[in-house]
């Protein structure tokens, strides 16, 4: 066969197809882009699944006109200069493809204005020329534009037919990009994102760097009121966020989202170690919901594996996997993690989603959708009619009448083709409300004072500020941004229920359905399951034997005859490796040779399994990367132990049993799951059974 060189046309589509396999390859390079041009504002829309049409505008820094034709060529990148710089980047784009890969499959416009000059260039992408080498023919015009840059793709794959037919249905695909898009809000907090999908709003994040305001809007009430902050740093290692209490965890890794200093990427590190962290507060194939952010040095870093950008190699494996264990591990137990039941119905439930959908968007539409680079063009023009949002319930009452009172003045500057001319109605129409929302998303506001409001406030001024005063008086012409997430944010609990001291408030009522005891502690009711209680007091007994402040080596018994194993090579290795932590776990293994293996003693607490099958089970989790603390197959093999000698359901308790068992229950570190995740102890309060009632609406 005869071997030849691939033409560059061929070569650059080969190329395009490892960085853009889909829409949202196009939207995750464009918005990484931007972020890395410094902006604080970034407008995303697409249309079809983005497949017709993807637009990303954002105010960064903007792109040089003698630069732009640079900015298309294959590995041309202002973000490193050499080899070096892949040692501690710090950017999230590197590798120069992206512009010339979505050149190669689809039609691109560009326009761009960095702030030093007056005008801005329009580029358009015509073909790659093979003649030319990897040359990419443009278009380029002066036209007004803001500062910062636009990059408009057409018609993705028009030329790639076999791509395109792969592509699946248009709702799918915008499924995809939605749900990057909310990725890249949580990565950077402090930039605003407007995302639309065929027109319509989807988000619109305020860029207050409020993260726990950003999983409301993105998941909702119910996970947000039921996650922990987490804040810890030790070293050079710092991470933050939020992880979800046992009782909202999911059937998937799809809820664990990482962030490794700054960049949205996925580890089989850090999601092992933040489920080691929630040891047995999990049920088995439950897995966490988790907002974290991990920031380290860089050079500990290689984030230059794939073109996706999105896997991460770390220098230092197990000392990362220690940190984020123990970070998350002791996370939750700061805080009480008794589960709270709920009486309510199917059609209650379905209410009150209702409700919060309808608050979300009613939040949504008080806040301001015009960019923030727009309203600093209109204060340079002296307006006071700046595009900014109401605040509170009061500020979006007056909103929507001001909506209904200049619907009409609206509609009419809908038609005008310049932005400064759909503001001037409402500039001259006087508005009585404080804020005008168009259906296009613009919100139009005076700020202007009248004069007797403006004489008291001099007064006010000019008196001695009081103590009691907590808001900051707003003056006219600025925009005061407010914490969405204030109304909805609960409080943890200042002391726990679970405690000796808080013994003598609890109350036994008796118990139910020969499982499930009942006890009042103040306005809570508590109902305890009388097996995973003592599962659990049964489980912290046996894992006592393996405690990492043990001296010596755990109770063991001696196996007759003794029991020949023989090991692979990968096996072997991880044997080796942590030959000493079985010794103190309880175990006697000599070796006979060649990989063979004798088992003459295995801890007391494992006697009558199967001791071949458990010392193959825990070298795989060893093998799979459960690199710290007990193995996972040992805590199965001892929780199941602790499942068989514990007290079953439907069957009756003396009252002098049930309280010895919750006053032991007490005493234990974390009470409030059994070596399954299932909980031990649930709570409803009294204000939950008042609305069952009807005593309170």
């Amino acid at each position: 066969m005869e071997i030849h060189v691939l033409s560059e046309e061929t070569i650059n589509r080969i190329a395009a197809g490892e960085v853009v396999e889909r829409p949202l390859n196009v939207v995750k390079e464009l918005v990484e882009n931007a972020i890395d041009a410094g902006a604080t504002a970034i407008s995303c829309e697409i249309r079809d699944g983005g497949i017709t049409m993807i637009r990303v505008t954002d105010n960064g820094s903007g792109i040089d006109p003698s630069q732009i034709g640079t900015a298309f060529l294959r590995h041309a990148t202002s973000k490193i200069t050499d080899e070096t710089d892949l040692e501690s980047l710090m950017t999230l784009g590197f590798r120069g493809e992206a512009l010339s890969s979505i050149a190669a499959v689809a039609q691109v416009e560009m326009i761009t204005k960095t702030r030093d000059k007056l005008t801005g260039i329009r580029a358009t992408n015509q073909v790659l020329s093979a003649e030319s080498g990897d040359q990419v023919r443009l278009d380029m015009e002066e036209i007004g534009a803001p500062d910062g840059t636009t990059v408009i793709v057409r018609n993705l794959f028009y030329n790639v037919p076999v791509r395109r037919k792969f592509l699946r249905q248009p709702q799918t695909e915008a499924g995809y990009v939605t749900d990057l898009i909310e990725h890249q809000a949580l990565s950077h907090p402090g930039i605003s994102f407007h995302y639309k999908v065929n027109g319509q709003d989807k988000l619109h994040t305020t860029g207050s760097g409020d993260l726990k305001e950003l999983i409301y809007r993105i998941y909702g009430r119910d996970i947000t009121k039921r996650v922990l902050p987490l804040s810890v740093q030790e070293g050079n290692l710092k991470l933050e966020g939020f992880i979800g209490r046992p009782e909202i965890s999911r059937s998937s890794r799809n809820f664990e989202t990482f962030f490794v200093n700054g960049r949205m990427l996925r580890s089989d590190i850090l999601s092992k170690a933040l489920e080691e962290g929630y040891r047995t507060d999990l049920m088995q194939h439950r897995f966490p919901f988790a907002v974290l952010h991990l920031t380290m040095p860089a050079e500990q870093t290689d984030v230059n594996v794939h073109p996706s950008k999105m896997e991460i190699h770390f220098a230092n494996r197990q000392e990362i996997y220690d940190f984020v264990d123990r970070a998350v591990h002791r996370t939750l137990h700061k805080v009480e993690l008794i589960p709270e039941a709920t009486i309510h119905t199917d059609k209650e439930m379905r209410e009150e989603k209702k409700a919060e959908a309808k608050e979300r968007e009613t939040l949504f539409r008080e806040q301001g959708k015009a960019q923030p680079f727009e309203k600093n063009r209109l204060r340079q023009e002296g307006r006071q009619d700046v595009y900014t949002a109401p605040q509170g319930r009061k500020g979006l009452q007056e909103g929507k009448k001001a909506y209904e009172i200049f619907k009409e003045l609206v509609e009419a500057a809908k038609k005008s083709p310049e932005t400064e001319e759909k503001a001037e109605p409402a500039k001259k129409a006087e508005p009585q409300g404080p804020s005008l929302i168009s259906e296009e998303g613009f919100v139009f506001e005076d700020r202007r004072i009248p004069e007797k409001e403006a004489e008291k406030g001099e007064e006010k001024a000019a008196l001695p500020a009081s103590s009691e005063e907590k808001e900051p008086r707003e003056e006219p012409g600025t925009y005061v941004q407010q914490s969405l997430f204030e109304s909805v944010d609960p409080s943890l609990p200042e002391e726990r229920i679970i405690d000796r001291k808080n013994e003598k408030k609890y109350r036994m009522i008796g118990q139910v359905f020969g499982t499930y005891w009942l006890f009042q502690y103040e306005d809570k009711l508590l109902m305890m399951d009388q097996h995973a209680a003592h599962e659990k007091v049964n489980f912290e007994r046996f894992m006592k034997f393996f405690s990492d402040n043990q001296k010596g080596p755990a109770p063991s018994q001696m196996l007759a005859p003794p029991c020949v194993i023989t090991l692979t090579g990968k096996e072997e290795g991880a044997y080796l490796q942590y030959k000493d932590t079985f010794h103190t776990m309880g175990y006697e293994i000599e070796d006979l040779g060649g990989g063979s293996y004798a088992i003459r003693s295995v801890p007391m607490a494992l006697y009558g399994s199967q001791p071949d099958d458990l010392l193959h089970e825990t070298l795989e989790e060893i093998m799979d990367e459960k690199m710290k603390g007990t193995p996972r197959s040992i805590l199965t093999r001892i929780a199941t132990m602790a499942c068989k000698a514990s007290v079953k359901g439907s069957t009756l308790m003396s009252v002098t049993e049930a309280q010895a068992l919750i006053e032991e229950l007490m005493t234990l570190d974390n009470p409030y799951h059994c070596p399954h995740g299932r909980p031990t102890i649930v709570v409803m309060t009294q204000r939950d059974m008042d609305k069952k009632f009807k005593r309170i609406i």
